[in-house]
């Protein structure tokens, strides 16, 4: 079993792609069972050498690959994952001043707990981010709220991003992407920026550079013919307006998902095929 942080960590990257291409398609289920027999081991390797979560691994890249281990683990739905990082959040919401979560875990239990837990979890992640002394921890907590699954929930924290009583300025457009970066947001996230595009372009558009990564954010998961024309006729609908300095990421998402759509109609069989024979 591999357990060193290199191989892992270059393999989660490239697989990233894969998992933005398939994750609304019937492909995910292939690759998520193939990720779960993989990640499993080192799971299991890493609550073993912290003496079931107790300690912390001794070497920095150790350290890492934990995260890694965790993180993929609960992705892929490895179930005593997702109630070791409700089991620790939990202990958290039942004392919010004693925090048990070990700094290097805490975004990825944060995450975690959100996605598998309900409106009590976010709720209590927005009192903690309103509340936060320290701006990591703000921005930690920050990210993941925007991990829930829950639709009305995403909605409503991206209607906090127009607010800035709630959401500051500079981070509203990371806030939108965090969104976007979720596959039950991602859909959410692109509405929303079409509909409230005018006012948003006039708070944020000029001269942002974060304006640029909103749209490549927003657009990252395009690889359907659909999604390429409600591109094209945003484009069109909004050049009045303008796109400032997402003029630019505009052209390249509409590029890009052109490629993304001759990719997936050349490899989408391949690839179930292979992670299917593996998986068995």
């Amino acid at each position: 079993m591999e357990r060193d942080f290199v191989p892992w960590e270059s393999a989660l990257r490239n697989l990233e792609y894969y998992i933005f291409m398939f994750d609304r398609t019937e492909v995910y289920e292939a690759l998520q069972a193939y990720l779960k027999k993989q990640i499993q081991p080192l799971f299991q390797h890493f609550r073993t050498i912290t003496a079931n979560w107790t300690k912390i691994p001794p070497g920095h890249t150790d350290q890492y690959n934990q995260i890694n281990a965790i993180r993929t683990a609960c992705a892929m739905g490895v179930e005593s994952c997702r109630e070791l990082t409700k089991s620790w959040y939990r202990k958290w919401m039942d004392n919010p001043r004693h925090n048990p979560i070990h700094p290097n875990l805490k975004s990825t239990v944060y995450c975690n707990a959100i996605a598998y837990g309900d409106a009590e979890e976010w709720n209590f992640a927005w009192s903690m981010f309103k509340s936060a002394t320290l701006a990591s921890e703000a921005s930690k907590l920050r990210g993941a709220m925007a991990c829930t699954k829950k639709p009305w929930l995403l909605n409503k924290y991206l209607e906090y991003t127009l607010d800035p009583t709630k959401i500051r300025r500079q981070d509203a457009m990371s806030t939108i992407q965090y969104v976007a970066r979720n596959v039950v947001g991602m859909p959410l996230a692109w509405n929303f920026i079409r509909e409230k595009w005018d006012y948003i372009f006039q708070l944020y558009g000029k001269g942002s550079f974060s304006f640029s990564g909103l749209v490549s954010g927003i657009t990252k998961r395009f690889s359907t013919e659909f999604e390429l024309q409600e591109l094209k006729r945003f484009y069109e609908e909004k050049r009045r307006v303008g796109f400032g300095s997402a003029t630019l990421a505009m052209e390249q998402a509409i590029e890009r998902t052109a490629a993304n759509i001759k990719w997936v109609k050349e490899n989408r069989g391949h690839v179930l095929k292979w992670l299917t024979d593996e998986a068995a």
